[in-house]
């Protein structure tokens, strides 16, 4: 049946082809501006302990920034090399639509219309949040005990409309308050002006401990939504958003392969794990395959670390927010997170 052969031996011609020419890459305009102005440019919170918080040496630290240190790593060889640009609810999508920065790296919710309407792209999934709610200790344990309240909440916010449709479902009464900017929202609740805040459960641990009295407010741990995020790019130059997404992806699988940036090098030099080689860069080439150098994951591993010592050093017990992994503990420990194979 020649008529049906022709046309077969045709596609595999032209996979084998592709195949052969797979280090003739599609250009990256992306890529290409940060390698131009040696450093990457992260749009993170302004100011959240824990996740993305700047000291008054105006040393930047947390979960959102140690992922951005670890694409610069990736792509320039160089975790030092990212500038973070503080951004609130309101500025975030203009400053990347704009171009201002590469990518948003900071706690904002993956949903369906941010990406169907934003001309954005979310690349993956590096903290599973829960919105809950931080009130003074003998006022109210769980969200059902709000009715009647008054709540703060940052304007513009996915957990401004969380909260008004939860209590609307569990025909709950509650004032929303809100306010321009997440700080200014804190703050009044801080003063007394509301009986309750709500936000992420990891995002209130981090801002518990800025209040005037942090002992004397409690962060329910009955949760309200399912708010996974992660971080975001624009539309467009799909091998950039390839390189955002495996430097995620690396992450995570260095600590499911037993990779730290303690035993990076014996690893690399030792281990017979065929994923862990592609992985750090011994075999397969994966660097080569997006424009990078092959030990972009070596670089981000060394410098920076596994997911799990990231998770650990900012937001886990051996940080001042003390956070469980819970969800966000590998899925062979009971967690959600998992990886793609690098095969």
């Amino acid at each position: 049946m020649p008529s049906i052969r022709l046309p077969l031996a045709a596609a595999a011609l032209a996979l084998a082809a592709t195949s052969a020419g797979a280090q003739q890459l599609a250009p990256s305009p992306t890529l290409d501006a940060i390698k131009a102005r040696g450093h990457l440019e992260c749009g993170v919170h302004l100011g959240l302990p824990g996740f993305s918080f700047a000291n008054d040496r105006g040393e930047w630290s947390g979960i959102d920034v140690d992922y951005c240190r670890a694409l610069a790593a990736a792509i320039l060889g160089d975790a030092t090399k990212v500038k973070f640009t503080p951004t609130s609810v309101q500025q975030r999508w203009p400053v990347l639509q704009s171009g201002q920065v590469d990518l948003l790296s900071r706690n904002t919710t993956i949903t369906f219309s941010r990406n169907a309407t934003l001309g954005v792209n979310f690349q993956g999934i590096n903290f599973y949040e829960g919105q809950t709610f931080v009130v003074r200790k003998g006022t109210a344990t769980v969200p059902k005990d709000l009715d009647g309240a008054s709540v703060c909440v940052a304007a513009g916010s996915t957990e401004e409309k969380n909260a008004a449709d939860w209590a609307k479902e569990n025909g709950i009464k509650i004032s929303i308050i809100n306010f321009q900017k997440n700080d200014d929202a804190i703050a009044a609740y801080d003063s007394g002006r509301c009986d309750a805040y709500t936000a992420g459960i990891g995002a209130l641990a981090g801002q518990r401990i800025k209040l005037k009295d942090p002992d004397n407010n409690i962060v329910m741990t009955e949760t309200i939504s399912n708010d996974p995020q992660g971080p975001t790019t624009r539309w467009g130059d799909e091998r950039y958003q390839l390189v955002v997404r495996w430097v995620l992806n690396g992450m995570i699988a260095a600590e499911a392969l037993g990779v730290t940036s303690k035993n990076v090098d014996e690893m690399k030099a030792k281990s017979q794990n065929a994923e862990v080689r592609r992985l750090l860069g011994v075999e397969g080439g994966f660097g080569a395959m997006m424009g990078l150098s092959n030990d972009w994951m070596y670089n981000a591993i060394k410098q920076v670390g596994n997911y799990g010592e990231s998770y650990e050093r900012t937001v886990g017990m051996g940080s001042p927010l003390k956070l469980a992994r819970g969800k966000n503990e590998l899925w062979t420990k009971g967690g959600l997170l998992f990886t793609p194979p690098f095969q």
